[in-house]
């Protein structure tokens, strides 16, 4: 790796998260960030890696920073409210997931996403909502959350 090469330590951090190595995945996303701080996708890729050790705080922290970076960056939206949820705070990750599909209106897997937490939140309604838009987007996930719905 070039020693200054913030890239090239974001991509072994997204390596070092698809092998499951979550602590190394953040040593490497803090590496990228020391070198080039305004690098939102490092920040998100942090904010996964600490979602998926538990760091769900951490992870909200970091998924913020890539959007304060980056205000039209969909999927850090995904992720902050994937984060919320996490918390229990549905409330969040709704108004996340909006943010996201305002950006990225075709964008299926926060259609899921939100689909979901409407179901959690018991609006059945505005998660049928959800279903239908999925039905045009992304068959597989729209059966998924019809399952839920109707579970």
């Amino acid at each position: 790796i070039k020693p200054l090469h913030a890239e090239s330590y974001y991509n072994l951090g997204v390596v070092y998260g698809k092998l499951g190595m979550y602590q190394k995945a953040i040593e490497a996303c803090k590496q990228a960030i020391r070198i080039k701080p305004d690098y939102a996708q490092a920040h998100d890729n942090l904010g996964c890696s600490y979602q998926s050790l538990g760091m769900f705080r951490d992870a909200i922290n970091a998924h913020k920073q890539a959007i304060r970076i980056k205000p039209d960056y969909a999927r850090a939206y995904l992720n902050l409210g994937s984060a919320y949820g996490e918390l229990g705070m549905h409330q969040e990750a709704i108004d996340a997931f909006k943010q996201a599909i305002r950006i990225e209106p075709d964008f299926a897997e926060v259609h899921y996403n939100l689909g979901y937490a409407y179901l959690i939140t018991h609006n059945r309604g505005l998660a049928l909502k959800e279903y239908g838009i999925l039905k045009e987007l992304d068959r597989d996930l729209a059966e998924r959350l019809f399952t839920l719905i109707y579970r």
